[in-house]
């Protein structure tokens, strides 16, 4: 199967395949007669895969590493639990990260008086002044 077609099965784009191939995420293509990269029906399943895990965010470090561990069944899962748990953790620091975004969105949204003009808009003076 042609990248193109790889690409329509999997909703990815044909650069983000070709990536994850220079990255050995995938496997190598073969190639045909005029150069056009040829996948196994294996390469959508690899795909699906690293899609899910870059939904749980999982760097393409992570996802490589899972994948080695995946290629060797005999392997023990306690390193796939510790990356997970890594990402649990910066999960968890991203989520803080954002509540404190959030709150300072609201403080700037408390400044603002909807019947002012844009030159009196509390909001902008406070993102002038502001010392993030």
């Amino acid at each position: 199967m042609k990248i193109g077609q790889v690409s329509k099965k999997t909703d990815l784009p044909v650069q983000t395949i070709r990536y994850y191939e220079t990255q050995n995420l995938i496997k190598s293509a073969g190639r045909t007669e005029g150069n056009f990269r040829v996948y196994d029906s294996k390469v959508i399943d690899q795909l699906e895969f690293i899609k899910h895990c870059r939904h749980l965010d999982l760097s393409l470090s992570d996802i490589k590493r899972i994948n080695e561990l995946r290629d060797n069944p005999n392997a023990v899962c306690e390193e796939v639990n510790e990356l997970i748990n890594d990402q649990v953790k910066l999960v968890k620091i991203k989520m803080k990260e954002l509540r404190h975004l959030k709150t300072q969105l609201e403080a700037l949204t408390n400044s603002c008086s909807n019947n002012q003009k844009v030159g009196d808009c509390g909001i902008i003076k406070s993102l002038q002044e502001c010392d993030c």
